[in-house]
């Protein structure tokens, strides 16, 4: 026990879902085989489908819907022939089928494909693209599983999940009330396991290093350690003693209390205390996500991500289907709330084989967003017709924006694909919206270099503060040993922004930002000291946005920014901010 004592220490890491839990540990592993192997690929790749479908429709039935996607979405990956056909051709290769194959042999098979499919999507420059990596992984692990006979050992009670990844349909897997909470030592924010933690209503920490090696130490024999898990602050810690049980049972209490007063304020356009008006919208990934934002009282959509259209399929969306997400979407919201549609940044490599684009040694800087109609126009050009006839379908008017604009020459182009677009459909006498309301993304320093040009050729900016602020510092947010150094309140970001902000000023264009700086009460404070009009977010983090601006006079949102621009770090600037929200606490999404 005395080497326990000694082990006994915080850690740090990413908070990506909130709330606060302690509890023993249990280590995700599979078992030995104990179940009857199934030496074939594809009946084992056909029985893994069915066990996710049945996942989506268990968590579906708990009104999770967005978990429900997942599992949906990852039924469909155990049936990619990019998966399956590649693994039998290996296996067929080394001559490991028929009935007396090695069970293990195929198993291998199939994980190192699925391996070589995860790599290539982790390699994507779209963070949310990049989690899927995840869904190959734990989809290859299924069907080597069931291919050897091996069973999943699941916590028999209720207990805390640590892990280098918690792969999703192993946390859909255990039993209601058994996963206090999420420690990993890998992963990202917007991981599916931190999607799920956040649909389950239990804290996860992410990218903590050193967690698996102190779990390790902290264990004794058979018996698990207990660990805290903090979501707020982002820590995690073993064996936590009465005093910092003490202060976490505090800090529960507060943060229950906060949440109260922040849901008060729902119904509430999002203003500072004075009246300054700043419209709260929210960040979907798909239709099924537009009830939960317009429960947490969004104002509008800030950014609606269409990559859900494009991957995990052998051929592009048509346009009729293009239209009826468009649709469902703009529906949901109504004429009057206004709708922001990405188009699709994508680019890349094969986990979008139509695209047909070959392997990029820096996908980050490459062939992605609008840089891909300068080869062929087709996709971007068939998705903007799709969002002017829903447009027309709704009696309303979208907002569509590009992603990866660097220069002036991307605007052009922009232009010309939705006046092409335009041209076609009514050339076909098909009814599409009056207008659209074109704006860009920026997220490339050159971008806001150029701010004052650019602002008057669009309608409207949307800062993209995660890849603003991993070109700007040069570190990768997918790197876990980086990503809580690339931090958007970094004062070389913030001038960034507010060099953006003036620009758009100048054109009398509003803007908006739609990174994870946005969702952070203490970054939204900071960001509408800087100028910004519209904050787009997470639906969980609107509530504590909202509270957080209240709080505070434009005035005082404008002095903390001045404060932030002539700060030397991230550090100073989160100190600052952090002082002003309610309670003088980090008020983080609750």
């Amino acid at each position: 026990m005395a080497g326990k004592a000694v082990i006994s220490a915080r850690l740090h890491g990413l908070a990506a879902a909130p709330g606060i839990a302690i509890g023993p540990a249990w280590r995700h592993r599979s078992a030995a085989a104990r179940g009857t192997p199934l030496p074939d690929i594809r009946a084992a790749a056909d029985r893994a489908a069915r066990e996710l479908e049945a996942l989506a429709e268990r968590v579906r039935n708990q009104g999770r819907p967005d978990d429900a996607a997942i599992l949906g979405a990852q039924a469909l990956m155990a049936l990619d022939p990019a998966l399956v056909d590649e693994a039998v051709a290996r296996a067929a290769e080394r001559g490991a089928t028929g009935t007396d194959a090695d069970p293990d042999a195929l198993a291998g098979e199939v994980e190192g494909v699925a391996r070589v499919l995860a790599e290539s999507l982790a390699a994507l420059p779209d963070e949310i693209l990049a989690a899927r990596a995840a869904d190959v992984r734990d989809v290859g692990t299924r069907i080597a599983r069931i291919i050897a006979g091996r069973t999943l050992e699941l916590p028999d009670r209720p207990s805390i999940a640590v892990a280098d990844d918690l792969p999703p349909s192993v946390a859909a897997e255990v039993p209601p009330g058994m996963l206090l909470g999420i420690a990993l030592e890998g992963g990202s924010p917007v991981s599916h396991a931190a999607i799920l933690a956040r649909g389950l209503g239990i804290p996860a920490v992410v990218a903590v290093p050193g967690l698996l090696a102190a779990a390790e130490r902290a264990t004794t024999g058979n018996e698990s350690a207990t660990v805290a898990v903090d979501g707020f602050a982002g820590t995690v810690v073993f064996d936590p003693d009465a005093d910092e049980r003490s202060r976490l049972a505090a800090e529960i209490k507060r943060r229950r209390a906060a949440a109260a007063e922040a849901r008060r304020l729902r119904g509430r356009p999002g203003a500072t205390a004075d009246g300054h008006a700043v419209a709260l919208l929210a960040n979907i990934g798909g239709p099924d996500d537009a009830g939960r934002a317009i429960e947490a009282g969004a104002e509008g959509v800030g950014l609606f991500r269409t990559e859900f259209l494009f991957v995990g399929r052998s051929a592009a969306p048509t346009e009729d289907e293009q239209v009826a997400a468009y649709t469902r979407v703009l529906t949901a919201f109504g004429p009057q709330r206004p709708v922001v549609v990405r188009l699709a940044d994508i680019g890349g490599d094969k986990p979008i084989p139509y695209l047909r684009l070959d392997v990029e040694a820096n996908p980050f800087l490459g062939l992605r967003g609008l840089r891909l109609a300068y080869d062929d126009r087709s996709l971007l050009s068939t998705q903007i017709r799709a969002i002017a006839r829903a447009g027309a379908a709704t009696r309303s008017t979208p907002h569509l924006m590009a992603a990866m604009v660097s220069t002036f020459e991307d605007v052009e182009l922009l232009h010309t694909l939705v006046a092409d677009a335009l041209a076609d459909l009514d050339a076909a006498g098909v009814d599409r919206a009056a207008q659209l309301i074109v704006g860009i993304m920026v997220e490339v320093p050159s971008a806001t270099m150029l701010a004052p040009e650019l602002a008057r050729e669009v309608d409207f900016f949307s800062i993209g503060s995660n890849d603003l602020a991993q070109y700007i510092l040069a570190m990768d947010r997918t790197n876990p040993r980086l990503a809580a150094r690339a931090d958007g309140l970094h004062p070389a970001v913030l001038r960034a922004i507010r060099q953006t902000v003036e620009g758009a000023d100048a054109a009398a264009i509003p803007v908006a930002a739609c990174g994870e700086l946005a969702g952070d009460p203490a970054g939204a404070l900071v960001l509408v000291g800087l100028g910004v009009d519209e904050l787009s977010m997470d639906a969980g983090a609107l509530d504590a946005v909202r509270l957080a601006l209240a709080g505070r006079t434009l005035s005082e949102l404008e002095a903390l920014a001045r404060r932030a621009l002539a700060a030397t770090s991230a550090a100073e600037v989160r100190a600052a901010a952090t002082a002003l929200l309610p309670n003088g606490g980090d008020q983080r999404p609750s």
